[in-house]
């Protein structure tokens, strides 16, 4: 079912210094330059500020921490930003942490393998290359020692594969009727474009739009409701607020705009 008219904000110009220190945080997010930024204000009006975090390839964050990674090394990230664990990885991975840390999931492509903070340290399990012909382009905490990974196939048709970090083994695998191409996971929706829309997809029938001019887009956890996509073609950042009650997309103001905020956490 197609819910129209959806609510659609666009971000503003940077507010004045006092306002910027009393805005409500949003999330973190990483620009296409690897540079970090606090988001924070409301979907009508946000702000991005520096913050004084060392640039990563790839990065996802929770409202109980985050993880990044920067020339194959991972690092889990306290909500303050420290460095509470590493992992040498060797390779550039795909990360999620959606909830508390023991949500913190990487996939490693190369290796074929998932790698899951167990709360204590980091854990690996070798998933066989037949269980997944085609890219994982996300993947997600599915209980305490399952994880459920987006796969993008050779024909453009994507699967939900869960995984089992006991044993690496496949626990199931089914097809997701409709979603094509790259796919991102929230909850229990599946975010793709097509067709200059944004689509969410519950999976049982009940589907919202949104108006979506980029023919591509790529996302990262900003935190738990807060998604951050960034189109490689457009050149352009927005901020998805998803939630079973709310949808809301906002645009992000860009690099130029972000670094005029400097120092404003």
């Amino acid at each position: 079912m197609k819910l129209v008219p959806i609510l659609l904000v666009w971000g503003l110009a940077a507010l004045p210094l006092s306002a910027q220190v009393n805005s409500p945080k949003i999330g973190t997010a990483r620009y296409a330059d690897g540079s970090f930024h606090n988001v924070q204000g409301l979907p009508a009006n946000m702000i991005v500020a520096d913050l004084p975090l060392d640039s990563a390839q790839c990065a996802s964050f929770s409202d109980s921490g985050g993880l990044v990674a920067q020339n194959g090394i991972i690092r889990l990230l306290s909500p303050s930003f420290s460095v509470l664990a590493e992992f040498s990885a060797g390779e550039r991975p795909l990360l999620s942490i959606d909830g508390d840390l023991t949500s913190a999931l990487a996939w490693l492509p190369v290796a074929h393998t998932l790698l899951h903070w167990n709360g204590t340290k980091f854990e690996t399990f070798e998933v066989a290359e037949s269980d997944l012909e085609g890219t994982v382009t996300d993947l997600q905490s599915a209980g305490s020692k399952q994880a459920r990974l987006l796969v993008r196939h050779p024909d453009n048709t994507v699967s939900g594969v869960t995984i089992s970090m006991r044993t690496g083994n496949l626990v199931s695998s089914e097809p997701l009727i409709g979603v094509r191409g790259y796919a991102f996971g929230q909850g229990i929706f599946v975010i793709y474009a097509m067709d200059k829309e944004l689509i969410v997809d519950n999976l049982s029938g009940y589907r919202r739009t949104v108006a979506f001019d980029a023919s591509d887009f790529v996302a990262e956890r900003m935190s738990n409701t807060w998604l951050h996509l960034y189109s490689p073609s457009l050149r352009q950042s927005w901020a998805l607020h998803l939630t079973q009650a709310d949808l809301q997309l906002s645009l992000l103001p860009g690099l130029a705009l972000a670094s005029s905020t400097r120092g404003i956490k």
